[in-house]
């Protein structure tokens, strides 16, 4: 919710203390470019510091830029309050997840996908922030920050991941990540989130609204299908738990096809009716990469975590400046059907990637259960593809 409350508030903010755009501008991309810096200086100190500290540590620092944003009196009180909210969500990120995902080890999908509708539920409440924020939005900071503090002052118990057994400096752990074929699928399924929020959906609203759609109509089916997502990714996470991570991933894939190539393409305001599902899956698509990302890293993962992340959040930096240069030369509904080149390329990768290992579990199946007379157990193959598709299949 904090991560995100800024936005909603800014025109009452702005009368307030005078801001002009570039100044809100600069607000979010202090936010963001901190975020991306302390993901992997907390990453890093995740290999000496416990987990649960460091998550009342950010818990303390999101509490105090809180307070600071809410008695800003100047921009540049307010930007150090922006700056500390990054700086906490940069620290949190990947213990957090880290955490949630060695909890519940027998039902990592659902877990990670109830991460994300809390995700989606903050999300919900900073959009309404504004109706609260009529009396005072500072309150609504403050209010914010009572709850951080209260993290600080009790934080639950958990298992914490004991050392690593081998230690091995930081970025030989990374190259050793990158070989793993969970870890780069993650990538290319966030890849396809992004694109698909900073340019399919980002820009959805200019294209119905040239197209004679009312903005409040195009906003309301866009918090329908941000809602939407909640159900999608509780499925989702079910479905990582029955079925494996490379499945659902390739599910997804196609299902973000299905629904955007006829959106787009249908004319005038038709495609709309496709735009809540499609929202809806498109958001269902960060948490299948992030169990994908777990699932490929040892229980001490902070490290890799923050890493991934942060060149993530500089993906989309760049996937924006790249959009707003070819805006410059292409209309706005070539690039977003231009921009459905993304899932289709990976569904291609993972369906490849899947019948690999399918055929490489096959052939170790086949050599490990023949019995005396040259039968093949079918169920002990058939297990080994389900592993394949999953959590098994780690190293590239």
């Amino acid at each position: 919710m904090a991560e995100t409350l800024i936005s909603p508030l800014f025109p009452l903010v702005r009368d307030d203390l005078g801001l002009v755009e570039a100044q809100q501008a600069t607000l979010l991309a202090t936010v963001a470019a901190c975020i991306a810096i302390f993901n992997v200086v907390g990453g890093a100190l995740a290999t000496r510091v416990p987990d649960r500290h460091l998550v009342r540590i950010a818990a303390a620092i999101l509490s105090v830029g809180l307070v600071v944003t809410g008695a800003s009196v100047s921009f540049p009180m307010m930007l150090a309050g922006q700056a500390l909210v990054g700086v906490a969500f940069g620290l949190f990120y990947p213990s957090g997840l880290a955490s949630i995902a060695r909890l519940y080890e027998a039902a990592r999908g659902r877990a990670i996908a109830n991460y994300g509708l809390a995700y989606s539920i903050g999300l919900a409440i900073a959009a309404v922030a504004a109706d609260v924020g009529e009396a005072s939005w500072r309150w609504v900071f403050f209010a914010s920050a009572i709850a951080a503090a209260g993290l600080v002052v009790w934080a639950p118990r958990w298992t914490e991941a004991g050392p690593d057994t081998e230690q091995h400096a930081l970025f030989h752990q990374l190259r050793v990540y990158a070989q793993r074929r969970e870890y780069r699928i993650s990538g290319l399924v966030t890849i396809t989130g992004l694109a698909m929020h900073f340019v399919v959906i980002g820009f959805a609203p200019v294209l119905y609204v040239d197209r004679g759609v009312s903005l409040t109509l195009v906003s309301l089916l866009l918090a329908a299908g941000r809602l939407g997502s909640i159900p999608g990714k509780v499925l989702s996470g079910m479905l990582y738990d029955r079925y494996g991570g490379m499945w659902v991933a390739r599910a997804l894939l196609l299902a973000v096809l299905a629904l955007g190539i006829p959106m787009l393409l249908i004319p005038g305001a038709g495609g709309l009716v496709l735009f809540v599902p499609f929202v809806a899956v498109s958001a269902s698509v960060f948490p299948i990469a992030n169990t994908l990302l777990v699932a490929a890293l040892p229980p001490r993962s902070a490290w890799g975590i923050g890493t991934f992340r942060s060149v993530m959040l500089g993906a989309s930096a760049l996937l924006s400046g790249a959009v707003s240069l070819l805006l410059h030369y292409v209309s706005v509904p070539a690039v977003m059907l231009g921009a459905l080149v993304v899932p289709a390329l990976a569904a291609l990768v993972v369906h490849r990637v899947m019948r690999t290992a399918a055929a490489e579990a096959d052939r170790s199946a086949v050599g490990e259960v023949l019995d005396g007379s040259g039968d093949v157990r079918a169920q002990e193959v058939s297990s080994k593809r389900r592993v394949a598709f999953g959590d098994g299949v780690a190293d590239g």
